[in-house]
Formats: structure tokens, sequence, C-alpha cells
């Protein structure tokens, strides 16, 4: 904790002096000072003025991250617009396709059904958005952490296909587990073998490539019974995201709780200083690093 440093984000952030800070608190500048230097700290009232100045939680200003609300859904869409859009894609490629292929009443029927599946699997699988988020979510509660029943990390390939469909149709079924039935949590990155940005192919397809490649980012939760359950964390990956402002919070949360937090990438470290650029270039040369020295 540096509630010091705290205080001088959080007033340059508001775009107030020194001077104008004291004033507001009806204390000298020099008080000001001493607390940002670190020399003296703000008594319990002045640190309760203080989180309503600066227009953050009392937690926010002690600790410099964010305050984790309960309960809190990591990953889950904030918008069902993309559903919206993918129910008219898909109506609109299978009346396309019925237009052009109509000669018969079973050659209609075919093509409705073709063109509902190919078009749902055309836009779930291959298309930017991922559809999978509306049933991958899971959410932080109080007592514990409601995941999603089937969180397998290789699904079969037709519950692959399935699972974004259950999400438009609010079929997800989920379980819960208590903080006290968990033994460990562990925070990894799937990192591929071969760094995707620095793969070199023929005329520019390695941009292609490392641009659709996601490395797997998730919390791996091991229970009192030997039970594995993962938890997605790709979300972070999305600078804006209130995931990847809340992750270095949430992990703070599991820390204080009885149970084994197991890091072997540093990443912790890495989402506590995160400065905006790429987490995964961050541990790709990490890595490279480490191979540098034992060789």
């Amino acid at each position: 904790m540096n509630l010091g440093k705290n205080i001088v984000k959080y007033r340059q952030k508001n775009q107030l002096s020194q001077e104008q800070l004291a004033e507001a608190l009806n204390i000298s500048r020099q008080s000001i000072s001493k607390w940002e230097t670190g020399e003296n700290l703000p008594s319990i009232d002045n640190l309760i003025s203080l989180s309503g100045l600066l227009n953050i939680s009392l937690d926010e200003l002690i600790t410099g991250a964010p305050y984790l609300h309960f309960p809190f859904a990591y990953g889950r869409p904030k918008s069902r617009f993309p559903q919206l859009l993918l129910i008219l894609g898909m109506t609109l490629w299978t009346v396309i396709e019925t237009l052009f292929f109509n000669s018969t009443v079973m050659s209609i029927i075919f093509n409705i059904v073709f063109g509902i599946i190919i078009s749902y699997i055309f836009i779930t699988q291959i298309g930017p958005y991922d559809f999978k988020r509306y049933y991958d979510y899971w959410t932080l509660d109080k007592k514990g952490i409601i995941y999603p029943a089937d969180n397998e990390e290789v699904r079969s390939l037709g519950h692959d296909f399935l699972i974004p469909l259950q999400g438009i149709f609010n079929l997800r079924k989920t379980k819960f587990v208590s903080y006290k039935q968990i033994k460990s949590i562990e925070i990894s990155v799937n990192l591929y073998e071969y760094d995707p940005n620095k793969t070199v192919t023929v005329r520019g397809g390695s941009a292609i490539i490392a641009s659709t490649m996601i490395e797997n980012f998730d919390f791996l939760l091991t229970t009192a019974d030997g039970q594995k359950i993962s938890l997605k964390l790709n979300q972070f990956y999305w600078k804006s995201s209130q995931e990847r402002k809340i992750l270095n919070t949430i992990i703070s949360f599991f820390k204080r709780k009885n149970l084994i937090f197991v890091d072997k990438q540093g990443i912790a470290k890495l989402i506590r200083e995160d400065d905006g650029s790429s987490l995964t270039h961050k541990l790709y040369k990490l890595r490279d690093q480490e191979h540098m020295q034992s060789n």
C-alpha cells in the first residue's frame, strides 16, 4: 500500500492542486504535502473526506485498486445487441439462400435448414465476436463463485457449437463453489510454442494469423476434493474493459482468503503494474529471456 502516491494520483486526476485540496479540507498545504510524501498519514475523518472529494471509494483510495462490488460477473457481455445481430444475420442469410434456390418445396426446406446451420456456424465460430461469453462468464460473490456447469478446457465439437445457442436462449446451467471448498487458485496464460507476433510466413500472412490467435487466460481452481474448475479471464485483453480494471483487485481478494495462490509466470505483478501494453507480449519476452539464461 502506498497511500501517498494514491493521493497524488487521484488529486491530479481530479485536476486539483495541493492548495485547492487543502482548502477544501480546511487544512494547510503542508499537511497535504506530508501525506503525499509519506511523512504523515491522514486521520480517519480526513480519509473519508478525501474519498468524497476525489470521487473514489475509501478502499480504492487506500489500496489504489478499484473497489470490488458483489456480485461481480466477470466476462459477461453488457449488451444483447450482438445476439440480435446474430439472429438478424442468420435470417438474412437464410432468406437470400432460399430466394436463389427455390425450385421445389424440398429444396426450399433444405435451403432454410442449410442456411440457418451454415450462417450460425459462420457467425459464431469464424466471426470476430466471441458469442461463448454469454455462456462462459462467471460470478464472484461474497461467499463463493458461480460458474458454468460445463467449463472444461476442451469441449466436444458439437457442444462447442451449441454453447452460443444456449447463451441466446438462457439455457446456461451453473454450479457454486464456496471459498472454503477451494484449496488453491492458479493464474496462467497458455502461451503458444512460438510467439505469433514473431512468426514469419509468406506475403505477410503472419499478421493475419497473429490477429486471430488469442492465448487462453484462466484461473484454475482446485477444490479440497480434487475437482478442477477453469474460469476464463480473456476479457482482460480488452484495454477498456471493466474486467481489466478490476482483475488486480480480484487477485488481492483471493490472496486474502485461506487458500494457496499459484502464479508460476509472475502474472499478478504484471497486472498490478499494468501500463496498458500487451500482457502476452510481456510474457513471451520473459520466457525468451529465461530460455537465453538457461542456454
